[in-house]
């Protein structure tokens, strides 16, 4: 996917987030700023791109650690910052956003290790072309469509 596909995908994904934080008495605001937070970060994976000469593109930024890694960095950031659930939220943009991004890239043909270091499987559901402009502006849509109405709710 290219990044107007994975911010879609990570709209989509925080939407039932919205109304999880809300159930737990969490600030719009702070909600908000997760949801975007996540989804400035669902395309991070792919800094990889501008080191291709040291890393490899869908490498070490495209596995669950990476994203337990950026999680753990934004929980303590916004932990500091905002206290009471703020370790949660930071998490929650963290994980969140890489993880959105290795769901999207699964669906595409080039083949990745989503559980480097643990295990060498590799995957790729073959659905559709990462650069298929009709999936990504489909996925963009989808994603604020929803991410409007569970924020309207």
């Amino acid at each position: 996917m290219y990044k107007e596909g994975h911010a879609g995908l990570s709209f989509l994904l925080f939407s039932p987030f919205i109304l999880l934080f809300k159930s737990l008495g969490a600030d719009m605001t702070y909600i908000l700023l997760t949801g975007f937070l996540m989804i400035g970060l669902s395309s991070l994976p792919d800094i990889d791109m501008e080191y291709r000469k040291y890393i490899k593109h869908r490498g070490i930024t495209h596995t669950l650690l990476f994203g337990i890694l950026v999680g753990v960095a934004f929980s303590i950031v916004m932990g500091y910052a905002y206290e009471s659930m703020g370790w949660l939220m930071g998490f929650a943009a963290g994980f969140g956003g890489v993880g959105s991004h290795l769901i999207g890239d699964a669906f595409t043909y080039h083949k990745f290790k989503p559980l480097y270091p643990f295990s060498n499987k590799e995957i790729a559901y073959g659905l559709f072309e990462a650069s298929n402009k009709k999936v990504n502006n489909a996925m963009l849509t989808i994603g604020l469509i929803t991410f409007f109405i569970c924020y309207s709710v």
